[in-house]
């Protein structure tokens, strides 16, 4: 897409822009103070939480997304697009290998975490495991009816050629 045809789009869809412009700068913030709080961490325990909490709001960030752009190929462009297909299998890879790296932050969060605080191990793997399933649980629900409006969408532009 050309720049003139995302600004214009940008300008027909004001709402939608705000609305994504809000995301991006709070998801921003987010990330940006848990990386500052890696930065300043005085024990293995503070870091690791803040770990947790920086793969968190990326997953959400990155889930939200893919979630976005379906919204807007489906319902904003109106028009069909083997994007939002191909999107959906994206998705759904994209839960494994969240699934993978969580494993992998999760074996350094056990070598890195202090003794004394070996009790928080718990709520540490809570956090990495199970921090944004609620987001791809939603989307995951909702991801279905974008499906069926993208094959209706293609039925009626096959219809209208």
């Amino acid at each position: 897409m050309s720049t003139d045809k995302l600004f214009r789009a940008a300008a027909e869809n004001p709402i939608t822009t705000l609305l994504l412009m809000l995301i991006t700068i709070v998801m921003a913030v987010c990330i940006y103070g848990n990386i500052q709080d890696m930065r300043t961490a005085t024990t293995g325990y503070e870091y690791c939480g803040a770990l947790c909490y920086l793969f968190e709001y990326i997953c959400i960030s990155y889930f939200m997304a893919i979630f976005f752009i379906m919204g807007c190929l489906t319902y904003i462009n109106k028009r069909y697009s083997k994007w939002s297909i191909w999107l959906f299998y994206v998705l759904g890879a994209s839960v494994f290998i969240k699934f993978f790296i969580a494993n992998m932050i999760f074996s350094y969060i056990y070598h890195h975490v202090e003794s004394q605080y070996m009790d928080q191990l718990p709520s540490l793997a809570n956090r990495v495991y199970s921090g944004a399933i609620y987001w791809i649980a939603i989307v995951f629900f909702v991801v279905p009816k974008f499906i069926k409006d993208t094959i209706k969408l293609k039925k009626e532009q096959e219809l209208t050629i």
